[in-house]
């Protein structure tokens, strides 16, 4: 407001008013100056409403004009006039309305000051979250970034108690007392515990897959399959049985120009292939077909399955490890023929059903009725994309334990019925690709010891090695249908007449009827 005179004047005007001013309005100053005095002590009261306003104060220039007297008004000079325009404008001044004092603040005045007994734990916690839910109310309706107020599905979020104030909850037995929680060490070691056990269990099912580096060390190892090297010591009976299937064959091999031949396709399948690729060559020329071939065929009792899986119940399992035996499916497994007009007779049969007392099919190694298996193949592509020998002997191993304990069932019946009979229970496996043929024999001992050891290695490429290759695998197979299923035969009919024994005995001792 331009009020017509310098900074410097107002200052002297202000500073000293007329004398006939401080004669004539002793009064008008003074209380002035006294409700200034008042309006600013009413301005912050302890305990005032929000919504109270501040009374208006009378100025200078109301309590002049209600002087009844107008020869006080003539005698102002000019410049008390301009005195009482700069006391208006201080007056105008301090009626700005008063500063709302800080809401988020006023809590914090019971605490510093009580009026009543310091409150409890419970109720500082209700005071503070219900003071907490206003304010975040209140922020969640003018806040700006308010991203971090809310989950990504727009709910709340939910206020926590701090770890330095949990909510204490507590139960009461059958007479009335507080039953103290769980500490939280407990809890804590309880659930390393249900951790550990997961962990463990996790190890387990991923050690189980036979590509796996530890899969001979937990699943093969703690089960009782135990993978020896090749220089170890044979027992005697294994001994005698490699040295028939080393022995030379009276049948006819392959002819100088189908040898010729295998060997160039081997040759071609160094440039990639598959498993199938190296199935389909070796099947036509070392492993016979058992639907086909004159002398493995159907009338030998022979069968074979490929792809096929063993029965979990032949598979080698210890109830104290939780490392499980991956359930086998060789590629190509040989065994004998469970059907009527298969290995064995009628009689024969039925006596197979009673080697196991819960278990009628316990002999019984796959769904196609595949009984006592006992020559296991591995096919690998060298170069390929689907593992190589050491998967497959993993895979060799676990099969021919399954394989033992059909046999190893059959022992246990010859021994039920007193029979001093037992079956040599040992069985080959192969694990071969397009470059090396690897040829192992298993074996069990004790009644749950599983070995497993390699007995040959033949370099397919080479002329001789694939010929002995062949020769060594006939052998197995005239083992299989002569020596070895002559043995399970009378073991049959020895556990046939054991039981008729047995039902008999057990006929004449029942009391007759009176």
């Amino acid at each position: 407001m331009n009020w017509g005179f310098t900074e410097e004047r107002t200052r002297r005007s202000l500073a000293a008013p007329s004398k006939v001013v401080q004669a004539k309005l002793p009064g008008a100053v003074g209380d002035t100056g006294a409700e200034l005095l008042q309006n600013h002590q009413e301005q912050y009261p302890a305990n005032e409403s929000l919504t109270q306003e501040a009374a208006p104060v009378p100025t200078a220039k109301r309590q002049l004009e209600s002087d009844p007297s107008p020869a006080k008004k003539a005698r102002l000079t000019r410049a008390d006039e301009r005195w009482l325009g700069a006391q208006k404008a201080e007056q105008t001044n301090l009626r700005h309305p008063r500063p709302r004092p800080r809401l988020n603040a006023s809590f914090l005045k019971e605490f510093v000051d009580p009026v009543g007994p310091y409150p409890g734990l419970g109720s500082i916690h209700t005071f503070v979250s219900k003071w907490l839910e206003s304010v975040g109310s209140d922020r969640g309706k003018h806040c700006l970034s308010d991203s971090h107020l809310h989950l990504s599905n727009h709910g709340p979020v939910s206020r926590r108690l701090t770890r330095s104030a949990p909510e204490m909850s507590s139960t009461r037995g059958a007479d009335g007392f507080v039953v103290p929680a769980v500490p939280a060490s407990s809890r804590s070691r309880i659930s390393r515990i249900d951790s550990g056990d997961d962990f463990n269990r996790s190890l387990a099912s991923s050690t189980g897959n036979p590509r796996h580096p530890r899969y001979r060390e937990t699943s093969l190892l703690l089960n009782h399959i135990y993978i020896r090297h090749p220089a170890t010591p044979l027992p005697d009976l294994v001994t005698g049985c490699i040295d028939s299937i080393r022995a030379q064959r009276d049948s006819p091999g392959l002819s100088p120009d189908e040898l010729s031949q295998a060997i160039y396709q081997l040759d071609t399948l160094e440039e990639g292939c598959d498993e199938d690729q190296v199935a389909g060559l070796l099947n036509n020329t070392v492993f016979p077909n058992t639907t086909t071939d004159t002398m493995y065929g159907p009338g030998t009792g022979l069968t074979s399955n490929s792809g096929t899986l063993i029965a979990q119940h032949l598979v080698p399992i210890t109830p104290t490890s939780p490392y499980r035996v991956s359930q086998p499916k060789p590629d190509k497994l040989y065994g004998y023929s469970g059907r009527m007009t298969g290995a064995f007779t009628e009689p024969q049969l039925l006596a197979k059903t009673m080697l196991h007392p819960k278990h009628p099919d316990y002999a019984t190694a796959t769904s196609k009725a595949l009984d006592f298996p006992f020559f296991v193949v591995e096919f690998k592509a060298a170069g390929g994309t689907r593992g190589d020998l050491w998967v497959a002997t993993n895979q060799c191993a676990g099969a021919s334990a399954a394989c033992l304990n059909a046999v190893s069932q059959l022992n246990w019946a010859l021994q039920k019925y007193q029979s001093t009979e037992r079956i040599d229970n040992l069985c080959y496996s192969v694990a071969v690709d397009n470059n090396l043929a690897k040829l192992y024999i298993s074996w069990k001992e004790d009644d749950r010891s599983y070995y497993f050891q390699r007995i040959g290695t033949f370099l397919l490429s080479h002329p001789e090695g694939f010929k002995d290759f062949r020769k060594q695998v006939r052998n197995i197979l005239d083992w299989g249908k002569g020596a070895r299923l002559t043995q399970i035969r009378d073991a049959l009919d020895i556990v046939l007449e054991g039981n008729r024994k047995c039902a008999s005995e057990a006929a004449r001792s029942r009391p007759s009827p009176s």
